[in-house]
């Protein structure tokens, strides 16, 4: 866990931090007396998660979260009289969580039909407009009585907690789940402090016309109830600016970035995430990841193209097995002694977009293989599953690593991958990542519907001189280490402290 700074402990005295997401820090794995494995509390995967993590531990932030499942209902059952349930972690870090109860039908709606697929399409620009989405009477239903119901709940457990703490609040909301929360608080507590960080690229305003104009704008009024609204990238708060300027005629100053509502300035900002370091340092010196690398090098050809990804749609998983395949066709030099290595983890199988393009991801792999495997050797090697240590592994060794979002928030894998990396690999980086603001001077930009251009990538990293290899490296290590997670935190916390009324 990162070490939070005096300066960072000053900037946080006083006031009680409240974290607001969908997902709790920490997840329950029971205990399984057959196999002798005792019960865990796991850390929760993504971003949003470990990035927070640090902050709720440096402030004993009380953390509110929905009881997705049946094993969060186990830890919501744990809870102290005052209604939060203290969670130990193996490394022995504590988090003060407090779980809200949501009916599962309506938790259903709110997450699986309104969160995603519905708002991370837009995010992403995943739909196709043509066809889809169909807004009916379902639609609706699930908006009413999912996304805005749970909202609802969020914010009266944030009320709860707020006013019955001896300090004033100060209340971090997380993401897209919770827009219409902020809205609700505001007009319980007028002098909250309050601040809303979204992880996902925010569109454009007339992509935001998807929806109807009662969903948009209850979105929009709900984020305004903010002080601050955190962006990953320049171009997120620009747009996010434009959005309210079009779709709502508000006042705005782009200069100052600032959204002029119900008599008080909103400002937006942007904050790309990041990691910390020194934590990936100790973890891919853990010996389980020595235990993986042994394995990877019995197998592991002269070049290694990696990508670490989860299996979403806006990962774009489909183009990068095409682009290598292209390059396969101009360069059969690399033919039997290149294997591109996709380590991916399941997401979201529930909803049925999703099940047909992990489908279609392994399909193609299966075509790509059975064209130009060779004795002992085939182009591709799929891997799903989710173990961190191979993941690191796998950062280790690569000379390539392909990264092409069809467009994301930020992809922490550029940043992860390129600090462990020891070949001095060659990133390859769709211009539409946030991560490309940072990283794009020191890798290979590329326009993720480019197969060719994708495919050119690929060869031109696995030719590129040593000199020139080690240079971008560097200059990726050095902007991480920079602009690590502390800064990242200490960036909003401070703008907080100035921007908003004390």
């Amino acid at each position: 866990m990162p070490t939070i700074g005096p300066y960072i402990r000053r900037l946080i005295q006083h006031v009680q931090p409240l974290i607001v997401s969908n997902r709790a820090p920490l997840s329950l794995v029971p205990a399984d007396p057959i196999r002798g494995e005792r019960e865990q509390l796991v850390r929760g995967s993504g971003g949003l998660v470990s990035a927070m993590l640090t902050l709720a531990n440096a402030t004993h932030a009380i953390w509110i979260a929905a009881a997705r499942n049946e094993r969060d209902r186990i830890l919501a059952s744990r809870a102290e009289p005052d209604g939060t349930a203290t969670l130990r972690a193996d490394d022995g870090t504590q988090y003060r969580v407090g779980f809200v109860d949501i009916e599962h039908e309506a938790y259903d709606m709110y997450y699986n039909v309104i969160s995603n697929p519905l708002l991370w399409f837009i995010h992403h620009y995943l739909w196709d407009l043509a066809r889809e989405p169909l807004i009916d009477a379902s639609i609706h239903r699930a908006w009413n009585d999912g996304y805005e119901l749970v909202n609802r709940k969020f914010a009266e457990r944030v009320i709860l907690e707020a006013k019955r703490s001896d300090y004033p609040p100060l209340i971090l909301f997380q993401d897209y789940q919770l827009y219409c929360a902020p809205r609700i608080v505001r007009q319980a507590i007028p002098n909250a402090t309050m601040q809303h960080f979204i992880h996902v690229p925010w569109p454009t305003p007339q992509y935001w016309k998807i929806l109807p104009s009662s969903m948009r704008n209850s979105i929009l009024h709900g984020l305004l109830g903010n002080d601050i609204i955190g962006f990953q990238t320049r171009r997120d708060v620009r747009n996010f600016l434009l959005t309210c300027e079009e779709n709502l005629a508000l006042e705005v100053d782009h200069r100052d970035q600032t959204v002029f509502y119900e008599g008080r300035a909103v400002w937006a900002r942007s904050y790309p995430i990041s990691v910390d370091p020194r934590e990936f340092q100790i973890m891919a010196e853990h010996p389980s990841v020595a235990t993986q690398e042994k394995e990877i090098l019995t197998w592991r050809p002269k070049h290694l193209i990696l990508r670490v990804d989860r299996t979403d749609l806006s990962k774009n998983i489909i183009r990068g097995f095409l682009a290598y395949e292209r390059m396969l066709e101009q360069h059969p030099e690399y033919i039997g002694n290149t294997v591109f290595w996709a380590f991916l983890q399941e997401s979201r199988q529930d909803i049925g977009d999703y099940r047909a393009y992990l489908g279609n991801v392994v399909g193609l792999a299966a075509r790509i293989n059975h064209r130009f495997r060779e004795r002992n050797w085939m182009p591709i090697k799929l891997e799903i599953d989710n173990d961190i240590y191979r993941a690191l592994a796998g950062y280790k060794q690569f000379d390539v690593l392909l990264v092409n979002p069809i467009y994301d928030g930020m992809n922490l894998v550029a940043k992860e991958g390129m600090l462990c990396n020891e070949p001095n690999g060659v990133l390859v980086l769709s211009e539409n990542a946030g991560s490309h603001d940072e990283l794009g001077q020191y890798a290979l930009s590329i326009n993720p519907f480019d197969i060719d251009e994708t495919a050119d990538a690929l060869f031109r990293a696995l030719t590129m001189e040593r000199g020139e290899r080690k240079r971008r490296a560097d200059g990726i290590r050095r902007t991480v280490h920079a602009n690590d997670i502390t800064r990242w935190i200490a960036r909003q916390l401070q703008d907080i402290r100035e921007l908003t009324p004390q």
